[in-house]
């Protein structure tokens, strides 16, 4: 068999390229999760409302968009809004807004169960102490839910920034489209996708060793005994 020869120069000698792939998913990450996070908090108490008149509509919602696979909802917002309604976007705006849907209605029920496993009593004795509703949330329902939820909320931005490179299918100049464009015109598909592979364990790694280190640093803060 042919032994192949590693050649990792190429990066460097076209490192303008794949930084600027790299600028562009930070942009479309910051965007989509900031979105996802602000329509998931949206959604929440709307999915979690008494009246059905109001919880119906977005539960269906929801399901609905979890029900399509991301890179279907990309390609068909870039695709078809066009012809069918004669509204037409960048690349780049169709895939923020189309990746920020599909996660905030993941960040929705997140939010919502967080919520909603915090025992009633805690409320209730925060309330006997005089503490206003707004205090409660920010001093016992907030932390506990937080703490709750936090292995999830980290799970689903580390989805966001994994999503990020669906917007290659479009032609979005994030990091994997300047390497698959860099690695036809120099033949060298291993070396850019490798540092594709690498850029993304330098970026999700990190995120997920501080999540831990949060998750255990409120934990003695709050329930320390």
């Amino acid at each position: 068999m042919p032994v192949y020869h590693w050649d990792f120069s190429i990066l460097w000698q076209y490192h303008a390229i794949l930084v600027d792939g790299i600028f562009t998913t930070f942009k479309i990450v910051l965007a989509s999760i900031t979105l996802s996070i602000i329509g998931g908090a949206l959604l929440a108490p709307l999915r979690g409302s008494s009246k059905a008149m109001i919880r119906l509509p977005t539960q269906a919602l929801i399901e609905v968009v979890r029900s399509i696979p991301p890179l279907v909802l990309i390609v068909w917002a870039y695709y078809c809004l066009p012809i069918l309604f004669g509204l037409t976007m960048s690349a780049y705006l169709t895939c923020v807004l189309a990746i920020s849907l599909y996660g905030s209605v993941f960040f929705a029920e997140i939010f919502r169960s967080g919520l909603q496993s915090v025992d009633h009593g805690l409320v209730e004795a925060g309330l006997s102490v005089g503490m206003s509703p707004l205090k409660v949330l920010f001093r016992i329902t907030g932390p506990v839910a937080f703490l709750r939820i936090l292995p999830a909320f980290v799970s689903q931005c580390v989805m966001s920034i994994k999503n990020s490179v669906l917007a290659s299918y479009v032609a979005t100049g994030e990091v994997l489209y300047q390497a698959q464009r860099l690695s036809t015109a120099t033949f060298r598909p291993l070396e850019t996708l490798t540092f594709v592979a690498v850029f993304f364990v330098i970026t999700i790694l990190p995120l997920s060793l501080l999540a831990s280190y949060t998750e255990r640093r409120i934990r003695t803060r709050y329930f320390k005994r």
